[in-house]
């Protein structure tokens, strides 16, 4: 999820929380790793990623675009998937324009 929040979000972040989170979970590096690339310690490392993961969930809280893309996302599954049943198709696509 922290993934999908930082590809929403990442721009919203300073540069360095943004980076880090990137190194952390793109470039898979474990915080010592990214504490001797960065010239700081693993304790500031794991400090600016955490702050930086609750920056991202407080944001997603506020603006909901995560949470309504993946409601929108299982909503058309299931057009997808009851689409011979019209009452039921409109019945989503009602839901779907809420």
């Amino acid at each position: 999820m922290i993934c999908d929040l930082l590809e929403l979000y990442g721009r919203l972040l300073t540069e360095k929380q943004s980076r880090l989170l990137e190194l952390y979970y793109f470039e898979d590096l474990s915080l010592s790793e990214i504490a001797e690339n960065e010239g700081g310690s693993r304790q500031g490392a794991m400090d600016v990623i955490k702050r930086a993961e609750k920056e991202l969930l407080k944001i997603e809280e506020s603006l909901g675009i995560y949470n309504r893309n993946i409601t929108q996302t299982k909503i058309i599954n299931e057009l997808k998937n009851v689409f011979d049943d019209t009452e039921k198709v409109k019945s989503l696509l009602l839901e779907l324009e809420k």
